[in-house]
């Protein structure tokens, strides 16, 4: 039986665990060991028995840890060289024996004549040489590596193992250490200053010893520690023992609050799935002046400040990247303040929150019944907030993304000014710091109070809110005129041009395929061959030189505002705001504001039409 103390790594059926008392229960008879498993829902309890706490577990699951016999058999365990071999040159000799036993290949080897055997045993061990010295990526996860050798050896057969490394697999670029049994630092270290080449170490799941002070990992470009249970504080000192480390997973570590600094080397800083609750419970990483991406998926985040006394705080320019998804935030404001706190903020990832389960407002002000909002929806209004975004979710934001996501979160800031009483707009306003901004680039929109017991007031219940009156025309050549015009309407068109305009009342519920066939049967027009632009009665500004310069400008849209302020002849026009009704499942009543209740919708067919 394999003696056990504090902090010894085992096995037990493929089950990992670290030893965290060993000696007498009481109401038991014998010796224990007290065990914390790697797989927190192994366990029975946290350490603590019959109201008798023995060892303290680590991990805070209540479940993780364990009491187990000494004498209950464990796994053996595995050295580096072992577990390479095992894993890499057997596959090779599989391949090559076509299912001969593992031992006879090693030990019995097929003899026709002394000479014949010896060529064989030489040549399959150069080809077992040559195919571990080619490895480039090396995947050890799981195969109860416990250092350079699985077992007790003096100093001479250790550093003879060592040796052996270089010598068997010096190309390894990438090495997967993940969930085996190792505790030793400097154990570690030894190994991968054999592999001159190493740029990226991966020791997930695996519970270490102590940091050892003087120990430097050269050369190291990409580190993971995710679910090493380790602290925060051995974490940040770690990072100073790999002078050229530039990425850092340390994910799953219980984190809650980051107090002291780690190397200015990192740029790529992964933090998915700890306790943080807040973004000032980092405000320590904010000295890092290389950081590019920072991932906090997963977390507990639900505010900027832990309270309202916290010190603003800012992360330098070249923090670009940043992802939020699955955290706990509820608040527009949160999204507000994202600028002031990455300044440089291009790429955001924010799915997931349970901002995003909610409305986009009440009814009062929406007119709309009261649905957590639509991936669209949440996407339009998490990118007219944040001005600096390029990519969002995974998304690329394209110049008609932001144009309509805009002009959409400034309707919806109209509506909320219009339903509120003159008193409340400055406190509205305040909560859409981008609102004079976005007015400035499409103007403002139009607020219409509707005073308490205003005869006009149309119920929200009513049927009557619930549809709105939609004006479709269309324009087209005589030549593409159809049999479905003369049956309605007796003749064919008698001009080389001609309009036709239908009026149907259409519920808000209503998305835009379904409105798209209402059309196609109104004009008789084959399916999915048009578009529907809204010909909203809002102007925007549009110079002379813009006038000429854009090819899609259309000289009878200057007769359209022949009613309004003409602007002089080398200052700004204006044109009619138009709206594409784009295919959608959202309801058409998200393109209206409430208060609509006719709308003018132009049909303009391609040419196959």
């Amino acid at each position: 039986m394999e003696e056990s103390s504090i902090n010894t790594r085992r096995s037990y059926a493929g089950d990992s665990c670290t030893v965290r008392y060993v000696g007498t229960v009481e109401g038991t008879s014998g010796e224990w060991l007290g065990v914390e498993w790697d797989d927190p829902t192994r366990g029975k309890h946290s350490g603590e028995h019959r109201g008798v706490r023995y060892f303290t577990c680590k991990n805070k699951h209540p479940t993780a840890g364990s009491f187990v016999r000494p004498s209950r058999p464990a796994d053996k365990p595995r050295g580096f060289l072992e577990a390479l071999r095992e894993k890499y040159a057997s596959e090779f000799l599989e391949q090559k024996e076509g299912g001969h036993a593992a031992g006879d290949v090693h030990h019995e080897p097929i003899r026709f004549n002394s000479k014949i055997a010896e060529e064989v045993g030489f040549d399959k061990i150069r080809k077992q040489l040559a195919q571990l010295q080619d490895l480039k990526i090396v995947l050890l996860d799981g195969l109860r590596v416990s250092g350079v050798l699985g077992h007790e050896a003096n100093s001479e057969d250790v550093e003879s193992a060592y040796s052996e490394i270089e010598q068997t697999c010096p190309q390894i670029t990438e090495l997967d250490l993940s969930r085996n049994l190792l505790t030793s630092w400097s154990g570690i270290a030894q190994i991968c200053r054999r592999l001159k080449l190493l740029k990226t170490l991966r020791l997930i799941g695996n519970r270490l010893g102590p940091i050892e002070e003087g120990l430097k990992f050269e050369g190291i470009t990409g580190l993971h520690l995710d679910d090493t249970l380790l602290t925060w504080e051995e974490v940040s000192a770690l990072t100073y023992q790999f002078p050229a480390l530039t990425s850092l997973s340390v994910s799953a570590n219980q984190f809650s609050v980051l107090t002291t600094p780690i190397s200015n080397t990192i740029t790529r800083l992964t933090l998915e799935n700890n306790d943080l609750a807040s973004l000032s419970s980092i405000k320590s990483l904010a000295a890092l002046p290389n950081l590019e991406h920072l991932s906090l998926r997963g977390n507990n985040i639900s505010s900027i400040f832990n309270s309202p006394s916290d010190e603003p705080f800012h992360f330098p320019q070249s923090a670009h990247s940043i992802d939020l998804s699955r955290n706990k935030i509820n608040s527009w404001g949160f999204v507000n303040l994202l600028t002031s706190i990455f300044p440089g903020l291009d790429t955001l990832r924010i799915s997931g929150n349970p901002l995003y389960d909610q409305p986009i407002g009440p009814s009062s002000i929406t007119g709309v019944p009261e649905k957590p909002m639509t991936v669209d929806e949440s996407y339009m209004l998490t990118l007219a907030r944040v001005a600096s975004l390029q990519v969002l979710n995974y998304g690329k934001i394209t110049d008609k993304d932001r144009s309509n996501g805009e002009l959409y979160y400034l309707s919806l800031i109209g509506k909320e000014v219009s339903a509120s009483p003159e008193t409340a707009e400055q406190s509205i306003l305040a909560a859409h710091p981008r609102y004079k901004e976005l007015c400035e680039i499409y103007g403002q929109p139009v607020i219409r109070r509707v005073e308490a017991g205003s005869a006009g007031a149309v119920n929200p219940r009513s049927i009557a809110a619930r549809l709105v009156k939609l004006i479709f025309h269309l324009r087209r050549t005589a030549a593409a005129s159809n049999s479905a015009d003369i049956a309605q309407h007796g003749e064919p068109a008698s001009t080389a041009e001609q309009s036709a305009v239908k009026t149907k009342e259409i519920p808000r519920s209503f998305d835009t395929y379904q409105v798209k066939a209402i059309v196609s049967r109104l004009f008789g027009l084959p399916p999915y061959t048009f578009k529907l632009v809204w010909e909203t009665d809002e102007l925007d500004p549009v110079s002379r030189e813009k006038m000429e310069d854009d090819e899609d400008w259309d000289s009878e849209d200057d007769d359209a505002v022949q009613g309004h302020d003409e602007a002089p002849a080398d200052g700004p026009g204006f044109v009619k705001r138009e709206v594409e009704l784009v295919d959608t499942t959202k309801d058409i009543g998200f393109w209206f504001q409430a208060d609509l209740a006719e709308a003018r919708i132009r049909v303009e067919a391609t040419a196959s039409t």
